[in-house]
Parts: structure tokens; sequence; C-alpha cells
């Protein structure tokens, strides 16, 4: 255990059926007490349907029991928090407070401008684009002048482009992107949500052939060629085997000769796997056959994409190709086509809601907003903020006093709200920072779009905490899950780490049950097919391994494999009938392998100090199991046997 990250106790998941009562006041019943805090059925119900699948007729009586053990634990945990006055420390509100503000805006953006931003995505899915650009750039806190002057800047560049100059050679010698001046501008094949969302927009909404711009990003301004346009080629799984290099050091040449061999020996017959395992430097994924995942345009680098896309048949193996990591044969598993909607949907959802086009739906949501609450703006009343303000607001430093008459003229009117110059200023005060490179009339715009930002999304906000359910139940995952992990800091993870008497202590009862060591030896492994080269090997044992892959790899590339192991007794027969210190060859389907048994290790028990890791998590678990028992005892929990059989009775009918 040691101790997870904050969010894996927030019960962050996709609620994953919808369950309805037959019986409507079942749901408002108590389920159970603990001490004298009851908890209603509403509540358990939301939780399992949100963190397991709806169970069968079958299943139904376990699985509910086995979530309630787990819930009334989590209950248990989250009442000595709040007994402990947790939940009103300082700590504690400003950071429920900063949650509450990131999960409200699900509830305030509108769902029809999430659905048309989501389905304009996955349109753009269905087609991939390839664009050349040239970037000048232009920071976003950059002044009028300058942003003026890179605008010209761009402007000039693309005239003189559609006056015939050639792109690749502009983008070469005046793009600030520093890979132009190797690519010529080029960015290769795209598809949407790769390109930050004016860029994706401006190549989508151009014919092929054109050239566009500027167009402003937070990067600055760009002139772009869109040069063509096609179906998506969908997605690729494949494997690889992996021979590292540099591109340009005097091990290609070797790399790329040992990659020939491999594709000699796989054309030949050879397995898959046993090469990937032999051979491959990808050591994430050679013990699994060299298996990537699931790959479309974009991902990886062009010259594997290129191969990859090309092998038609699943089993199909490319020919070596080079990348900048070094030298792959590539194997295709699957192919597919762009996914349902349905299927990618929640996918789109979270990589929308992290790009720039989630200003837009911001700002959207915002319009409608202000629509609902009867928003009125008064324009005289904002024209004289700036009255209020000297230099020191870009300083920071800025303060008022509140004895003016016109403080209290309204700036805004809601619905149910007048928000005053006073309130205004207010928020000033607390949000002031420092601005070197912005000027004190757009500051002073900056923060008043903040405030009316925040007071109309606040406003919502109110409505939602008071009359939305799902949200009601979001909240208090979250503040459950916050002072969970606050207490469990304390109470398990922090005193596992920092007890070492009662650490040793732990160990030492459980290291018989939990900590053996089985008897081990320490091996030098060498693969050959010819049985001579391991009998030579054999007598040059005082050599390290690098320098018998040296010596026996100068000519043939894959004469020798050499691997330096740790292996346990009982786990390979023929090991086992040849378990002693020296040498022996074991010969295989395709190749020999010798053996040198450098050292034995008698069964025993591992040392605390190299499994620490282990036992603190271990000697954590028995802590939170004593605790638990401890509480049980301090909130006694008292059953509604009844509402749970009734509960369970609703899913096997």
């Amino acid at each position: 255990m040691i101790q997870p990250s904050r969010l894996s106790l927030l019960f962050i998941f996709t609620l994953s059926s919808i369950f309805s009562f037959a019986q409507p006041s079942l749901e408002n019943q108590m389920l159970f007490q603990l001490g004298d805090e009851s908890y209603d059925l509403k509540s358990f119900n939301y939780y399992f349907l949100k963190n397991s699948d709806e169970p069968s007729a079958d299943s139904a009586k376990i699985k509910v029991n086995e979530y309630l053990d787990l819930y009334v634990k989590f209950r248990l945990k989250v009442k000595e928090a709040v007994t402990l006055g947790q939940d009103q420390t300082p700590e504690f509100k400003q950071e429920f407070e900063a949650y509450k503000k990131q999960l409200a805006e699900p509830y305030l953006m509108q769902t029809k401008v999430n659905d048309e931003m989501v389905e304009e995505a996955y349109a753009r899915m269905k087609q991939e684009v390839s664009a050349s650009h040239i970037l000048i750039k232009s920071e976003g806190q950059a002044n009028p002048e300058d942003t003026l002057k890179a605008y010209n800047k761009a402007l000039d560049i693309k005239k003189r482009i559609e006056g015939g100059e050639d792109f690749a050679t502009l983008a070469a010698r005046e793009s600030d992107d520093p890979s132009a001046k190797q690519n010529g501008g080029y960015l290769g094949y795209f598809s949407a949500l790769q390109m930050v969302y004016p860029f994706e927009n401006a190549v989508y909404e151009s014919a092929t052939g054109s050239i566009v711009g500027p167009v402003k990003t937070r990067f600055g301004y760009h002139i772009i060629e869109v040069k063509e346009k096609r179906k998506a080629r969908g997605e690729v799984l494949a494997a690889h085997i992996m021979i590292r290099s540099s591109p340009d050091s005097s091990t290609m040449l070797t790399a790329k000769s040992k990659a020939t061999s491999i594709y000699e020996n796989l054309k030949a017959g050879a397995d898959w796997n046993e090469q990937c395992r032999l051979y491959s430097d990808d050591v994430r994924t050679k013990k699994q056959g060299g298996r990537l995942q699931w790959f479309g345009t974009g991902n990886l680098v062009p010259e594997f994409e290129i191969a990859a896309f090309a092998l038609q048949n699943a089993g199909d193996i490319s020919a070596p190709i080079q990348t900048r990591f070094g030298w792959h044969i590539i194997q295709l598993i699957d192919k597919k086509g762009v996914p349902p909607l349905d299927e990618v949907r929640a996918d789109l959802e979270s990589k929308i809601s992290r790009d720039t086009r989630a200003a837009d739906k911001k700002s959207t949501a915002l319009s409608k907003l202000k629509a609902s609450q009867s928003f009125k703006a008064f324009s005289s009343v904002r024209k004289q903020l700036i009255t209020y303000f000297d230099s020191s607001l870009l300083e920071a430093n800025w303060s008022y006093t509140d004895t003016k008459a016109d403080l209290k003229q309204t700036l805004f009117r809601t619905n149910n709200v007048s928000y005053t110059v006073n309130d205004f200023l207010d928020f000033v005060v607390e949000k002031q920072k420092k601005r070197k490179l912005t000027s004190l009339p757009v500051y002073v715009d900056q923060l008043y779009n903040q405030f009316e930002e925040k007071s109309i999304f606040d406003e919502e906000l109110k409505l939602v905490e008071a009359n939305n359910y799902d949200y009601q139940m979001v909240l208090d995952e979250y503040r459950s899950g916050i002072l969970l992990f606050n207490l469990m800091e304390k109470e398990v993870w922090n005193k596992a780490m920092v007890d070492s008497v009662g650490l040793e202590e732990f160990y030492e009862k459980n290291k018989k049950k939990n900590y053996k060591l089985a008897e081990h030896a320490v091996v030098r492994r060498f693969v050959s097919k010819d049985s001579a080269v391991l009998q030579s090997v054999s007598t040059q044992l005082d050599r390290s391994n690098s320098e018998l892959d040296s010596l026996f790899n100068s000519q043939e590339p894959l004469t020798l494999q050499t691997f330096d192991e740790k292996i346990e007794k009982r786990k390979n027969d023929w090991l086992d009938d040849h378990w002693e210190i020296g040498t022996s060859i074991q010969k295989g389907e395709n190749y020999y392998t010798l053996w040198s048994f450098e050292s034995i290790q008698a069964e025993g028990y591992k040392p605390l100090e190299s499994i620490k890791g282990l036992v603190i998590s271990d000697y954590q678990n028995e802590l939170e199991k004593q605790w638990l028992k401890t509480l049980s005892k301090k909130y006694p929990m008292k059953l509604n046997r009844s509402v749970l059989k009734l509960y369970i009775e609703e899913f096997e009918n």
C-alpha cells in the first residue's frame, strides 16, 4: 500500500448503470447507523452502482453484502475524521472549495454546447490532414506594439508565398519553430485534438492547397499551407523488435546488421516471440512479444507509423526500418477503423475539457447562463471603474476606502442579486497580482471579466448545490475522500513509515509466513545456435559479458546472447537436475543454452532492508485492521436488515 495518491481515494468513477427503486419509499429508508448517525439506502445505492456493475439475480446477495462491508468501513473512517474536527480546518476548507469549483463545471456547462463540440471532434476524427506552417512567436502577454509587429511579419510572409516564393524555404529561414530548419515547416498528418483548436479549425475549414493565416494561437501567428486530406486510417495494433542506436552513432551500422539478421531469421521461420525475447532492446515489451498499445496517426514517429500502416494482414512483418530510437522490425497484429461515437464519447469529453476549445465552451455556456438569469449590465458604471485605480494595481498593492457613496452603484444585476462597485473592488483587492507587461486599462478589464464570470457561475452553482442530487453526491465523494486521505495519512501510512520498532516487531512476527526466501542461484546465461560457441565461452568465463558479446558478435551479430539472472530453485526442472556451482549446456529446440552457476543462496528469510517497502505495506494493512476494530467499538453499527433484504430483492426480481 505505502501511500496512494489523493485522487485514488476520491472515488472518481463513471456511473455504470441506472437503477430505479420499484418501491419509491425504499430509497429514503435508513440502511444502518454508526453510533447516533444514520445512513440512508439512496446514498449507499449511489456508491454501490458507481463502484461495481449491477449484480445479476444470482450474485446480488453476495455482491451487495461485500460492498456494504467496504462502505461501512469507509463511513467509519470519515465519521472519525469529522469527530476530530478535520472538516473544520482551514487546509481542508481551502482544498474542498477548490474541488467544488472544478466539479461544478460539468453541471454548469450546457449539455448542448458540450455535445456540439464532441460531435465536431468526432466528425474530424474521420479525416486526417497534413499541413506545413511558419510560426512567428507572439506571447499572450505581449504589448500591442509587439503583437502588431508579429502579425505584420506573418502577413508579409504570406504575401511573399502568394507571390511565388517557396513555402519550405521561407519556413526554414523565417519560422520561430526550431524544427522548421530540418523539415521546412512540415507537420505530417494529424487529426482532431492533436493541434491547438484555432490551428485545427483553420486547417479543417480550408481547402487543400490553401495558404491560410495569419492564424493566432497561444504560440503566436501561423501561416499554414494545407497540403492533403484523406480518410482516417483508423488504428493499428502492432508488435516490434527494436535494436537501439542513435542515428549518427557508430553503433548504427552494428544495429542495422543485427536487425537484418533477425529479419532473416524470421523470414526463415524463427518464432517471433523467441526472437523478441532474445534480441529486442525494448525492455518494456520484449517479454510480451514486443506488443504495443493501439495507435493512430500522429501518435508515434512518422517512419514507424508508415511502416505499420503499410502492413496488410495479421502476422505480416516489415523489413527493418530506422527511427531516431534505432532499428525496428514490426509485426501487424490487428487493424480497426474509427470506432463508433458512443465508444469514444467519454474520451473526447475528457480531451475537450483539457483543450483550448474548452474556453469557447465556457464562453458559450456563460452567455446561456446570463440569458437564463436575466443578466443586465450597466455600461456607464463600468466605464467609470478605471477612475478608482492607479499604477499601484500593477504592483499588486492597490487598496481603497469605502467612504464614497457611488460605491453602492450597481455594476450588473441578475434575477436574484445586484452586484455593486463595492463588490468588484473587494474582488480586486483579493485577486490583484503583479503585471509588468499589461497596461492599467487592460488589467482592469481583465479583472472585471473575471468578476462577472465568477459571479454568474457562483449563482448558478448555488442552484446546482441545492437541487442537483448527482452533484450533491459527487461533492460527498470528494469531501469524504479528502477527509479519509488526511486521516489515513496520520493513523496508518505515516505511522507505519516512522515506527521502526513496530515495523521490526511486525517483520519478526510474520517472516515465517510471508517473507521466506527460496533457495536461489546467481547465474550467467549464454544462448547460441552453435554448441561449439558455448563450449568456447565456457573456457573464457573470466571475461565480462560485454567483452564476450564483442568477441563473438563482431562478425555475425546474433552469434551469442548474454544475460545475468537470479533463478529460484524448483522453478525449472532441468536446472534443478543441474543445481550446483559450475557450468552445463542445455539443448533446446532451436538454441543451446550455457548455464554458469556463480553462487547458490540457501533457503532463509528475505532481509528486512531488501523488502522494506513490502513490509511497510503489510504493516499498514495490519494497523488499518486494528484501527477499524477500535472505530467499530467507538461507533457501534446497527443494520436495518429488512431494508437490506428488500434492496437485494430489487435485483433478484
